[in-house]
């Protein structure tokens, strides 16, 4: 009573007059996986290998990861390095070129030090009109002016 197998189906089956193609690259690829054994239809076997082997695997495994990290490690600490030689290179150069700035005969000049005051009234003006810059204009032209006087000194050659 309602099995299923007590009513008989007719089955259809239909002819194909179309010719199926296959690319070449795929006939390839059919070629190499029948001669090599591996199609991806059959899965993957599992390794029936003793806990001995699986311990060996992770060993490797992790002794690569190991090798990996220490080498990178050793990268960051050589880059690291070469990072302070060069800012200790750069110290020393900005020392020297400032010794030179502070020796040269353009800094000992009555103008210079007048430019050095006008750009410290300059700031403190900023300082105090925070938001009006414009309200600083009588103090920015002087120190134009001083800053000017002190270019044509120097290109003149004298103090």
């Amino acid at each position: 009573m309602g099995a299923s197998n007590s009513k008989s189906e007719k089955v259809y089956v239909y002819g194909n007059d179309v010719p199926i193609g296959f690319t070449p690259q795929l006939q390839e690829k059919l070629v190499k996986d029948a001669e090599t054994g591996a199609s991806k239809a059959e899965p993957p076997k599992p390794a029936a290998s003793a806990p001995s082997d699986m311990e060996e695997k992770v060993d490797a495994l992790v002794a690569k990861e190991l090798a990996r990290i220490l080498e990178k490690n050793q990268l960051d600490d050589m880059k690291a390095r070469d990072r302070n030689a060069s800012t200790t290179e750069l110290l020393n150069e900005i020392r020297d070129i400032s010794r030179q700035i502070q020796a040269s005969p353009s800094t000992k000049s009555p103008t210079f030090a007048k430019a050095l005051q006008a750009r410290d009234r300059v700031a403190s003006c900023l300082r105090d009109n925070s938001g009006r810059a414009l309200d600083c204009w009588s103090e920015v032209a002087e120190f134009r002016a001083l800053t000017a006087t002190i270019e044509k000194e120097f290109a003149s050659g004298s103090n």
